[in-house]
């Protein structure tokens, strides 16, 4: 069995959507990082690398009639459906470069009985030489440890510069810091966001910034409004 269902263990201390960012490597994890309140009916599930036991993102947790949840960057994901508290709940589980074992017809799922302030743990073979270890940019990066009180690595561990999204990254060292560029960079607000590249920096790690295993902590170039602003203006 590759799940460990801990329905009376209370909770003190998702995401689909355009990914981008992603860094993989095959290295291990630890996360420090400022403790947020949670919600103490919400049900954890956590989704550890078989091998590491580290969290495994975009792993995608899907009942039988579609509600699909999603592993933020700690691998975690929040269940919080009514009807299906304190019932047996299958969820077929997937992930690119991740297996889960096939039952006897085929399906590579489990079988968890959510409660309110419970967890379960799902443990998940890799495939990939490398591993995942989180997303950089977009919104909700740890959606779901923020909802369940989860510690994380980052300052502003669900929306940072207004950024929902962004592509085509380039970075450089240059005068103690690390210099992030981006191409197309998408708002909350409004479908057209930032057309004209994206910038931000972060901290060298040993110099103030997060070890590359945990995490990398943006700050962006921001317009009066808080979103991120053009570094190519016309």
């Amino acid at each position: 069995m590759h799940a460990k269902n801990e329905t009376s263990l209370p909770m003190n201390n998702r995401w689909p959507g355009r990914v981008v960012g992603w860094v993989s490597c095959a290295i291990g994890l630890f996360f420090a990082g400022a403790a947020h309140p949670g919600d103490q009916d919400l049900f954890r599930i956590m989704v550890v690398d078989e091998q590491t036991r580290r969290g495994v993102p975009l792993v995608e947790l899907r009942t039988v009639n579609n509600i699909s949840l999603w592993t933020d960057s700690n691998g975690i994901a929040a269940f919080n459906e009514p009807g299906l508290t304190g019932h047996e709940v299958y969820f077929h589980v997937r992930s690119d470069g991740y297996e889960y074992p096939k039952d006897g017809f085929g399906n590579r799922g489990v079988k968890l009985k959510p409660t309110r302030g419970g967890e379960a743990t799902i443990k998940i073979n890799r495939l990939n030489v490398a591993e995942r270890l989180y997303r950089v940019t977009g919104e909700g990066i740890y959606r779901d440890s923020v909802m369940v009180g989860e510690p994380t690595p980052l300052k502003r561990p669900l929306l940072n510069g207004q950024v929902m999204g962004q592509d085509t990254v380039v970075a450089t060292p240059y005068r103690g810091k690390i210099y992030w560029f981006w191409g197309d960079t998408e708002r909350a607000s409004y479908p057209l966001g930032n057309f004209a590249a994206s910038g931000a920096t972060s901290e060298l790690p040993g110099c103030g910034g997060l070890d590359p295993s945990a995490g990398v902590d943006l700050t962006y170039f921001v317009d009066a409004s808080g979103f991120s602003k053009p570094m190519c203006p016309d």
